[in-house]
């Protein structure tokens, strides 16, 4: 089974209404967001599995990944 990417709050924007996005393993968390079209930079929070992990890690079958957007206000 594929990884896939589950955006919360704004990011789910990025994905035109799709609850998720399968991605292929064996490509980092940064370089699955780029191909599914959402900017790293504004992901502040990375959960792999329900464990917070870098934009670096290396997804792996199976792996489910949730992200949460930098929130800005003031």
């Amino acid at each position: 089974m594929s990884p896939t990417i589950r955006p919360f709050g704004i990011l789910r924007d990025y994905l035109q209404g799709e609850k998720e996005a399968h991605v292929s393993a064996g490509q980092t968390v940064r370089q699955a967001l780029v191909s599914v079209g959402i900017p790293p930079e504004v992901v502040a929070l990375v959960l792999v599995n329900d464990q917070p992990q870098e934009k670096d890690y290396l997804l792996e079958e199976g792996d489910q990944v949730k992200i949460l957007a930098v929130v800005g206000g003031g």
